[in-house]
């Protein structure tokens, strides 16, 4: 998988001036900035947001409507880099390595590990992980691919036709990534996220019509379940996401499921899920939706 650099500069090429200067001025404002894998997440100016680090580039993630990567997520990958930046520790030896004949590091490798089985075993494990996420990102680009196909159908469209996508190319692609989940559950974790998001853009189309979409909702939302069942997600970031797509996701994503969620979650996630709920105002269907899923909880149902 490519190695992805990240600098101000290369921040800056992703969106015009006006989003940059505000993400700027954003960046010193940047709080509880944590790292989960490929995602790097924050609170920028009271909103959750983030980005996921990609073979290809970065995928903003933010709780606010403008298009992405908006101020916010460029104001967290801001605070990232400069976070990085304060280290001063070298990297002579990552720099000199790079740049080896790769057969000559493998041997090299295999003759150092030969010592200590258990660093042998170790670097086999992760040499299995890295293909596998290899897997993950090549599955993801057919997704889009896929949905990209989708999304300019429902363009030509035009607003008042009716449009009966056949999502059919979805089905198999699910089916791959589920056969993923036992060996990089977190990974396809993130991936069914992206996969939610994707999906309820295609949704908020008003010419959708038929059950396709809404199916491969909730093949992505039961991909999400077992990904985090399976794998290791902070339980309070977790819940963050959980209640964020329940009520700001236009579809309630993940409401109705929250009771699935709460051996995953655990007495923290759940506590911060509690919070997030009796913060929100509003009587909105989807609101009502996570209260009663939260109360179904408490009654051990």
């Amino acid at each position: 998988m490519a190695l992805i650099e990240v600098t101000e500069e290369s921040l800056r090429s992703l969106v015009d001036d006006a989003v940059f200067r505000q993400a700027q001025d954003w960046a010193d404002k940047v709080t509880g900035l944590r790292v989960d894998g490929l995602l790097v997440e924050a609170t920028v100016d009271g909103v959750p947001a983030g980005f996921l680090v990609l073979r290809h580039g970065l995928e903003g993630r933010c709780g606010c409507p403008l298009p992405a990567p908006c101020a916010h997520a460029i104001a967290a990958a801001l605070a990232w880099v400069r976070a990085g930046g304060d280290d001063e520790s070298p990297s002579d030896l990552f720099e000199v390595l790079r740049v080896q004949d790769q057969d000559w590091l493998a041997s090299r490798l295999a003759q150092l590990a030969a010592a200590d089985p258990a660093i042998a075993a170790r670097l086999l494990d992760e040499a299995e992980d890295a293909g596998v996420l290899d897997e993950v990102a090549d599955l993801r680009d057919a997704f889009d691919e896929v949905l990209g196909e989708l999304e300019d159908e429902a363009r030509d469209q035009g607003d008042y036709g009716e449009w009966y996508p056949d999502a059919e190319g979805l089905d198999e692609l699910f089916d791959e990534a589920e056969a993923l989940i036992d060996d990089v559950p977190d990974a396809v974790r993130h991936l069914a996220d992206h996969l939610i998001e994707r999906i309820e853009r295609l949704l908020n189309y008003e010419n959708c019509y038929g059950d396709g979409v809404t199916e491969a909702l909730t093949r992505a939302e039961d991909l999400h379940l077992d990904g985090c069942r399976a794998g290791s997600p902070d339980p309070v970031r977790l819940a963050e996401r959980l209640v964020n797509g329940a009520l700001h996701s236009g579809w309630g994503s993940l409401a109705s499921a929250l009771p699935e969620y709460a051996e995953v979650l655990g007495p923290a996630g759940l506590a911060r899920c509690r919070e997030l709920a009796a913060q929100a105002t509003g009587s909105s269907l989807s609101l009502q939706t996570l209260r009663k899923s939260l109360a179904r909880i408490d009654q051990g149902r």
